[in-house]
């Protein structure tokens, strides 16, 4: 019969041979995404090159000094606000479907296009010229269409906040669904 085993070996790396190892995962990361690394290596020397380096240099050696000005002039400058409507308003662009959006788009430049072709100086339109043109299958889709918009944004200018918020997180979940 075999003599049980009661001792293990391991082998402990020395720090020159992690430091062989580390180096060429390196390497080989580096060859993967040399592109990528390049692009990078050409932004960091223009940087250089304009100065800005040394001056984010600075502003990190001198972070204590710096960071007061830098929150008082944010402060000042209303960025907070700023950065608030900008966030909400990409918020708002994440509820709206792609596909609708385009072809609406579509549909206002194609129509601001035709407007600006129209000839103002010409004959002028009188209230029973805007009824006719009413009875246009394609203005009334339009009209139809800023009608129903004014409708819904009125309707949600009544709603409380909660209700507002309550309708953006479903927005949100119905469109995560859907992807």
């Amino acid at each position: 019969m075999a003599n049980p085993i009661t001792r293990i070996n391991r082998k402990v790396p020395t720090e020159a041979e992690i430091r062989a190892q580390e180096m060429e995962r390196l390497a080989e990361g580096a060859a993967k995404s040399h592109p990528g690394l390049l692009m990078f290596m050409d932004i960091v020397q223009e940087m250089y090159e304009a100065g800005y380096l040394e001056i984010v240099q600075g502003m990190v050696k001198n972070r204590e000094k710096v960071l007061p000005y830098a929150f008082d002039f944010i402060k000042v400058s209303g960025m907070p606000i700023v950065m608030k409507n900008v966030i909400s308003g990409l918020q708002f662009l994440g509820t709206l479907e792609p596909q609708k959006v385009q072809r609406t788009m579509n549909a206002v430049s194609h129509g601001l296009n035709k407007s600006l072709d129209v000839d103002m100086d010409g004959e002028n339109k009188g209230f029973f010229d805007l009824l006719k043109m009413m009875k246009d299958q394609d203005v009334n889709r339009s009209i139809t269409m800023l009608l129903t918009f004014l409708k819904s944004m009125g309707q949600h200018l009544g709603n409380s906040q909660q209700e507002v918020n309550r309708e953006m997180n479903q927005d949100k979940q119905d469109i995560m669904d859907e992807m």
